[in-house]
């Protein structure tokens, strides 16, 4: 951030990973169902993907990934990850 001009103090971070973690999940439980969510984004011209992955029942974020390009291979690891968050297989 600095290199782009912009200053943020530690505390300022702080609270505001308090305040938005409530919504993130990194532990492991069981689930009943997931909704994946994938866009596609333009960025100064250039076109990216987004996907995101939701507890359907308590409406925690599992995972969010960003990359440039869409295929198989990126699409898999997304699906592992959010399958590792899981004690089940929820879909």
């Amino acid at each position: 951030m600095f290199l782009r001009g912009t200053t943020a103090s530690m505390e300022s971070v702080r609270r505001w990973f308090h305040k938005f973690s409530k919504i993130f999940s990194i532990r492991k439980r069981f689930r009943k169902g997931v909704a994946l969510d994938e866009r596609v984004v333009k960025l100064h011209g250039f076109r990216g993907c987004v996907w995101s992955a939701v507890d359907i029942d308590s409406g925690e974020v599992l995972a969010m990934h960003a990359s440039w390009s869409k295929n198989i291979l990126i699409t898999m690891k997304f699906i592992r990850m959010v399958l590792d968050r899981c004690l089940n297989k929820p879909f």
